[in-house]
C-alpha cells in the first residue's frame, strides 16, 4: 500500500476528483443544475477518479473533471 501513498499521480487525481466534486456542489447550491445533472456528473465523476487512483494514472481523473466542466457549460 505505500507505493500508492506516495504516487503523485495517485494524489493529483484525487486533487482533480474534489475539484470536480466541488464544481458539482457548487452547481447543486446555485441552482445551476437539477438533479438528474447532479447525477449524471457524479456518475462519471466517482468511477473515472477511483479508476484513475486503481490504475495510477492522472488521465482518467482529468476526463471527469471535463466531463462535469462540459455538463456545467452546457446548463448555462
Amino acid at each position: 500500500m505505500s507505493p500508492m501513498i506516495n504516487n503523485r499521480n495517485v494524489w493529483l487525481g484525487l486533487l482533480l476528483g474534489v475539484l470536480g466534486a466541488v464544481r458539482v456542489w457548487v452547481m447543486a447550491t446555485t441552482g445551476t443544475a437539477a438533479l438528474p445533472h447532479i447525477l449524471a456528473a457524479l456518475t462519471l465523476l466517482i468511477p473515472l477518479v477511483i479508476f484513475g487512483v486503481l490504475t495510477r494514472s492522472v488521465w482518467p481523473a482529468a476526463v471527469g473533471l471535463l466531463v462535469v466542466v462540459v455538463i456545467e457549460l452546457s446548463l448555462s
